[in-house]
């Protein structure tokens, strides 16, 4: 048995071909531009809605209200800044979930993002798998009206919020702008053969 040496990767900008898939937004509120904040606040709505819409729902069903609460707790963290949330904040970050959810702030934004948006999905898909079922009468049932106030609630925070980190997320280049090459000529350069 003999030992095998790696090599190491060549010396030089080895990251250059990487693209960051979402990194993390820093930062705070106040440092948003103008156009942006009107935005945060009508996330703001949307969040008070989700704590509602989910706190009736724990009633009915508490298992299932998890995803919308937790979806609460995120925009309150985001939110941590506005005056009307400090309160819920200061009271989640001290005596809930603590630790879970950071320092709280813009760092938030892309699970807010992403957690919405697969709520709104998940949600949309068993109310249209009911609107199959059952049609119309559906919208008898208390438990399927708030879950049409949640899944509407979550879908206007996911494209509100997409909206918002799509504006402070630094911009790429788009796709045929410019060729730029791979590092150290790309894989078919590092094959013999290939060429």
């Amino acid at each position: 048995m003999g030992i095998t040496a790696i090599a190491a990767p060549p010396p030089g900008p080895s990251h250059a071909a990487m693209i960051p898939i979402m990194s993390p937004v820093a930062g705070s509120i106040n440092t948003l531009p103008e156009e942006v904040r009107p935005t945060l606040m009508r996330i703001k709505w949307c969040v008070f809605g989700l704590w509602g819409f989910g706190a009736l729902d724990f009633l009915i069903q508490p298992l299932g209200a998890i995803s919308t609460l937790v979806l609460a707790i995120f925009g309150t963290f985001l939110l941590h800044e506005d005056p009307q949330m400090t309160g819920c904040y200061d009271c989640l970050r001290e005596r809930v979930v603590g630790q879970c959810c950071g320092s709280g702030g813009m760092t938030m934004l892309a699970p807010f993002v992403v957690f919405s948006t697969m709520n709104a999905l998940l949600d949309g898909f068993q109310l249209a798998q009911l609107f199959y079922l059952v049609g119309g009468m559906m919208f008898t049932s208390p438990l399927v009206d708030i879950l049409v106030g949640i899944w509407v609630l979550e879908t206007a925070a996911a494209v509100l919020s997409w909206r918002v980190l799509k504006s402070v997320m630094p911009t790429l280049p788009e796709p045929g702008s410019g060729y730029q090459p791979l590092a150290a000529g790309g894989p078919a350069a590092q094959r013999p053969g290939l060429r």
